[in-house]
């Protein structure tokens, strides 16, 4: 195969992944009902089926012999790759862009890249594919940085883009710099050597990264005004070069502070956004062209406030200006600073012990607001950027009474993020509460040990408490999909080793996120354990153990009901066939008493389960896509 025929058929790959994406979260139209929006996506996820296919087939016989071979590549072929891998980071058609396509494909191109480049002894291909492999570095980072149960996934990438930029850095030296004889590349190692200062964006507080972070910074403004790189550089953009390093310097202190920077490094913070204010008044009209630029104020007040020249309500007040002029259908970098980052700048003033109703009525408005920006982002690569902040704000988030509470909060962001996993979340609820319902009525003695339930005549008592317990908490199992939504996106090739990692966290994650409020607290059992056995010898988490939970009975449905709804659904998660309910019923033999509880094959096969369980994986699932539908269709005709 020549080289033009291998980019071509990388070119299609990345046209069929992009596809693929669009297809599985569409857009609505004008012209949709809620029933066409169902057929649309089945027949979408239909699609997806067979560019899966084709793809799989690229990746199986092309791209993983490639990136596996221990053969040095040709250079044709790895300029290929490069494209591949630069597609795959950031794809656009005439209507969409989306930003880290398949970014953990890339990072495995950029990788394969660097590894063949160290072989040669050519300084200006090393320098290529270690900017490449940077900025994969950089991304993979940040997305996993996300999973707070697993900080070893972003260390991973922190180490990798550390050891890369400290490269960088020594390049800088002036020997070493003269003898890098392609401008392009002394260009390239100058951003690389400012970039470096991204990868503290995972430091938590660390006194020694502190200290580096700014050193590095400082090292880098210092080359800006040494007339020896001027020389070595001259048609490079220093003033572009002295606003980043500045700006890299203002953002480090984001989040109020979140690093615990010294009074003496956030004064050192402040004197810097005294010089970008200088720097900006020197060519206003240049650095007005630049995306960050509407930022800087918020930089500025920010601060002004860390190094203690503002206080409390006067930087409140700034925030809150800024943030009431806002454009809330700006969805690029400045507008998702002032629409997400502020408001999760104002949380953090808030103390959550000592709310004033002040306090409590401006939380009120951030979580609407939050919702319907998130509601109106467009489909687009804007996701990872967006789900950085909302992250925190998710981890940080503030119970308010007669507010927008944690559940209804973080399942509103999953209809917006990703539909279809919302859909799932109110299957396994309604499942749940079904199977729930007839084991109360035949088998009470079943739900003795449930908490408050020590005898029959107790859970009797109980049954609503405990339909309603079970609803809500099979509601809630997979709220820590919030946080790798971008990793659930992909449909189109089998996942890699890291991604079923990354996958894997997701029930600790929820469960410690509703642990940490005091409405989902007793949830956290059943996220952290719908993926793990009932005999506790399969599955995930391994180091949870079911049968010790207070909440095993309903574990044991929440497993059932999670495994059904995945096994069944044709509409909006699988391009495969979805199975019948006797299909599963079947299956769920085969695991009786081992993956699944030995009492649940027989429940099922009563007539009146059957036929409610059939219902609800047939009306009732479709009547919630209706439902999904007319809660994005709602937000969209309030936007237009």
């Amino acid at each position: 195969m020549n080289s033009d025929e291998m980019r071509v058929i990388f070119q299609e790959y990345a046209q069929r992944a992009f596809d693929i994406r669009r297809l599985s979260s569409p857009s609505i139209t004008k012209e949709d009902t809620a029933d066409n929006y169902s057929e649309r996506l089945q027949g979408n996820f239909r699609k997806i089926g067979e560019l899966a296919a084709v793809n799989r087939r690229m990746l199986d016989e092309l791209l993983y012999p490639l990136l596996e071979s221990d053969d040095e590549l040709d250079k044709a072929v790895a300029e290929d790759l490069n494209e591949l891998s630069e597609m795959l980071l950031n794809i656009a058609s005439v209507n969409d862009d989306f930003e880290n396509l398949d970014l953990p494909i890339a990072s495995l191109i950029t990788g394969r890249l660097l590894a063949d480049a160290e072989r040669k002894n050519d300084i200006n291909e090393r320098i290529k594919r270690m900017d490449a492999e940077m900025v994969t570095c950089y991304s993979m980072m940040n997305m996993t940085d996300r999973i707070s149960t697993q900080p070893a996934f972003s260390k991973v990438y922190f180490d990798k883009g550390m050891a890369l930029g400290e490269e960088f850095m020594r390049m800088l030296d002036k020997d070493t710099f003269l003898g890098i004889t392609d401008p392009e590349m002394r260009e390239m190692v100058l951003v690389n050597a400012r970039f470096t200062a991204c990868f503290f964006d995972s430091c938590k507080a660390d006194d020694e990264m502190n200290r580096l972070n700014l050193e590095m910074l400082d090292k880098t403004m210092e080359v800006a005004d040494d007339e020896f790189y001027h020389e070595a550089v001259p048609d490079f953009d220093w003033n572009y070069h002295r606003f980043r390093c500045l700006e890299y310097y203002l953002q480090s202190a984001e989040v109020n502070n979140a690093k615990c920077f010294s009074i003496d490094q956030l004064e050192k913070i402040e004197k810097r956004s005294h010089e970008m204010e200088e720097l900006l008044k020197s060519n206003p009209e240049y650095f007005k062209e630049i995306p960050s630029y509407p930022v800087c104020p918020l930089y500025y007040a920010r601060a002004h406030f860390l190094a203690g020249n503002t206080d409390k309500e006067e930087y409140r007040k700034v925030l809150t200006d800024m943030y009431e002029a806002r454009d809330d259908h700006d969805f690029g970098f400045a507008g998702t600073a002032f629409n997400v980052l502020i408001p999760l700048e104002l949380m953090c003033l808030v103390d959550k012990e000592n709310m004033s109703s002040c306090d409590m009525h401006m939380l009120r408005g951030l979580y609407q607001d939050l919702v319907a920006y998130l509601f109106r982002a467009p489909n687009t690569g804007t996701l990872s950027f967006v789900l950085e902040y909302y992250s925190q704000i998710i981890d940080r988030f503030i119970d308010v009474p007669s507010g927008i509470d944690f559940e209804d909060f973080v399942m509103q962001c999953i209809a917006a993020i990703h539909p279809p996993t919302y859909v799932h979340s109110h299957m396994e609820g309604q499942i749940s509460e079904c199977l729930c319902y007839h084991l109360l009525r035949t088998e009470p003695e079943r739900f003795i040990g449930f908490p408050g339930c020590e005898t029959i005549d107790d859970v009797l008592a109980k049954k609503d408490e405990i339909l309603h317990y079970t609803y809500h908490a099979t509601l809630c199992h997979d709220f820590g999909k919030i946080k790798i939504i971008d990793t659930i996106f992909v449909y189109g090739r089998k996942l890699l080793d890291l991604e079923f990692n990354i996958i894997r966290a997701h029930p600790v994650m929820g469960a410690e996120l509703l642990a940490a409020h005091q409405g989902t607290r007793t949830f956290a059992d059943v996220a952290r354990g719908h993926h793990r056995w009932h005999n506790d010898k399969g599955g995930y988490p391994e180091d949870f153990k079911t049968v010790e939970s207070p909440y095993k009975i309903i574990l044991d449905l929440a497993l059932c009901a999670d495994c059904m709804d995945a096994a069944t659904d044709v509409i909006g998660r699988s391009y495969n066939k979805g199975k019948t309910l006797q299909n599963y019923i079947d299956e769920l033999k085969e695991g009786a008493g081992t993956r699944y509880a030995a009492w649940l094959p027989a429940l099922l096969e009563r007539k009146e389960v059957f036929e409610d369980v059939q219902y609800l994986l047939t009306r009732g699932r479709e009547d919630n896509y209706r439902d999904t539908y007319r809660l994005l269709r709602g937000v969209q005709e309030k936007v237009i």
